[in-house]
């Protein structure tokens, strides 16, 4: 069968369209700015977004008794708002997973000194678990997948659960301000549970409760992370090293004149010239008797030149 000429165009056509198209300088820019962000500045970043996103979502709903059920409602309607709500989790998953690993790379720098080893990677598995899974709800919305929706929801859930339980034994050296934060997010989110199981609250407000204790755990975390950062910083570690002038260097590298005059052949190594400035003499004090007779003796392995042969007189 032959093949015109229109069909052809048509095919470079679409493999033209479908090529991916490279990366402008403008894009490249930003992705290497969100990759070296702070994990202060991308914590913040997140929270913006989600509140704004959220905040816009609840205002432009079509059902104004939302609250009655849980904020996935918001999620479920195919206009602006259903739209505006699932963009935002997805967007605000990402910055949380680019968090994650900002956290991981500021971690490392203290591994074995304020927190144990293993804990970047721990810390970066869970807060990038606790990412993926917010990302995936906004991904599948609660009319699409109820089964796949609640799962990743309670995979969520369950990963920063485990970052709370960690946090105390992997990050034992971190200030005192949060592991107290830990305990009090604990009991916080206990007795949230406790009013939603005993019905007091709606699944709704307690998803607030949980968000708001995961964001302010959070926030303690960087600020401590911030602060230890800043002091390792600070700190005069390895400064001892090069705080040697080039003079200390050579007199601690120079032999002294009496081990000069001692050794057992080849001439004395020329005393280098100090680097800037005239040294005055060093005065050495006078040894005793039986010191300067014991410098006299040759040292070992070295034999004594032959004595003069005595006078038969």
């Amino acid at each position: 069968m032959p093949i015109d000429s229109s069909s052809i165009l048509k095919v470079r056509t679409i493999a033209a369209m479908l090529r991916p198209m490279p990366p402008t300088p403008r894009a490249r820019r930003t992705a290497a700015a969100l990759l070296s962000a702070s994990p202060l500045h991308l914590a913040l970043l997140a929270l913006v977004v989600l509140l704004a996103g959220i905040g816009l979502s609840i205002i432009s709903t079509t059902d104004p008794q939302w609250w009655r059920l849980h904020f996935s409602r918001l999620g479920t309607f195919r206009d602006s708002s259903g739209a505006a709500f699932n963009v935002t989790l997805i967007v605000g998953g990402s910055l949380v997973a680019l968090f994650a690993h900002a956290v991981g790379r500021e971690l490392r720098r203290h591994e074995r000194r304020h927190v144990r080893r293993g804990a970047a990677m721990t810390a970066r598995i869970l807060l990038t678990g606790v990412g993926v899974n917010l990302a995936l709800v906004g991904c599948v919305p609660l009319n699409v997948n109820q089964f796949v929706h609640d799962h990743v929801a309670a995979g969520m859930v369950v990963s920063f659960a485990l970052l709370l339980v960690a946090s105390p034994v992997l990050m034992h050296r971190m200030p005192k301000r949060l592991l107290a934060t830990t305990a009090l997010v604990f009991a916080y989110l206990f007795c949230g549970g406790w009013l939603f199981v005993s019905a007091t609250i709606n699944l709704a407000l307690f998803e607030v409760i949980g968000f708001s204790a995961m964001f302010a755990w959070s926030g303690v975390f960087v600020i401590c992370l911030t602060r230890v950062t800043a002091a390792a910083a600070a700190s005069p570690e390895g400064a001892a090293a090069v705080s040697s002038t080039p003079a200390d260097a050579v007199e601690s590298l120079s032999p002294s004149a009496d081990d000069a005059a001692g050794g057992c052949s080849g001439p004395a190594p020329r005393r280098p010239r100090p680097v800037s400035g005239r040294r005055r003499p060093r005065r050495t004090p006078a040894r005793p008797a039986w010191r300067r007779a014991a410098r006299a003796l040759p040292p070992r392995g070295c034999t004594a030149p032959a004595a003069p042969a005595a006078s038969a007189r």
